[in-house]
């Protein structure tokens, strides 16, 4: 009894169901059994969708002459389509075959954003993902550029005036760049999408309040001043509860779309022929 509970809970189960019922909808209203091959329906329904797709974009309904012209142009689509069949145009047509892949595809991730994760799995989801949801050190600076390869003792010479405060314009020293003087509060990913990689991680090692370096970048030496900083952290579920639930439904969905994808791959018989093969390879 209790494994029935339990399996009854499973969201993987509920979603299947759910699966299963957009399959027949789909079906249902792709293809109506009771219509003749040769038949062409617009019914009701189908109106009502190309009246509400025409809304969406002009955001006004059709008129009249409008909605008979937006029919017309379903009509001659649907023509098209089914003789485009009959030719043979859709054979080995890698465009028309990656639709239909990213359609059923569609159809089988489309259950999971209705799933609901049960007790303690978003916790575990944080904890077992913590680093992706860890938050980054950030830190403001201001910075002197001295150039691509300056003198040591000109750096030593100019780090001593800057630390006695004997220099009333600091960032005249600087030699001519467009890198920015000063950066607020930032990210690894910012300052290191400015001066290159490795250079948030040597700002860590300065001390603040004073300037200090030198410090490489993609473009040369600085000298920095450290000021404000704000440590990495991590954070609790009840502060970031929306964005995991949200990472969890897109990994429920990949895990759902392998399932699926699984349990249709074994009515086949795949064969592998490679040219220089004598024996298929089945798997």
């Amino acid at each position: 009894m209790k494994t029935t509970q339990r399996l009854l809970r499973e969201p993987l189960l509920h979603f299947f169901a759910l699966g299963g019922l957009i399959f027949l909808f789909y079906a249902a209203i792709s293809d109506p059994a009771s219509a003749p091959v040769n038949a062409i329906v617009i019914g009701p329904e189908r109106i009502e969708q190309l009246s509400k797709s025409y809304e969406a974009v002009w955001r006004h309904p059709p008129s009249a002459d409008e909605l008979d012209g937006i029919i017309d142009d379903a009509v001659r689509e649907e023509v098209y389509y089914r003789e485009a069949l009959a030719l043979g145009l859709d054979t080995n047509d890698a465009i028309v075959r990656r639709r239909l892949r990213q359609k059923m595809e569609f159809l089988s991730d489309s259950g999971a954003e209705l799933l609901e994760p049960a007790d303690g799995e978003l916790e575990a989801y944080l904890l077992a993902n913590a680093a992706q949801f860890r938050r980054s050190p950030r830190l403001a600076f201001e910075q002197i550029y001295l150039g691509q390869d300056p003198d040591q003792d000109r750096i030593q010479d100019l780090l001593s005036q800057l630390q006695s405060n004997s220099v009333a314009k600091p960032f005249g020293l600087a030699s001519s760049s467009l890198l920015p003087t000063q950066l607020g509060l930032s990210s690894p990913e910012k300052v290191e999408g400015v001066f290159g990689q490795n250079f948030f991680g040597q700002l860590l090692e300065l001390p603040h309040g004073m300037w200090a370096g030198p410090v490489t970048s993609a473009y040369g030496v600085h000298l920095v001043r450290i000021g404000e900083s704000v440590e990495g952290s991590q954070p609790t579920l009840a502060e970031i509860r929306e964005i995991v639930l949200r990472d969890w439904k897109a990994a429920k969905a990949v895990e759902i779309r392998e399932l699926h994808y699984a349990s249709l791959r074994e009515h086949y018989v795949i064969e592998i022929r490679h040219a220089d093969d004598r024996d298929a390879a089945s798997r």
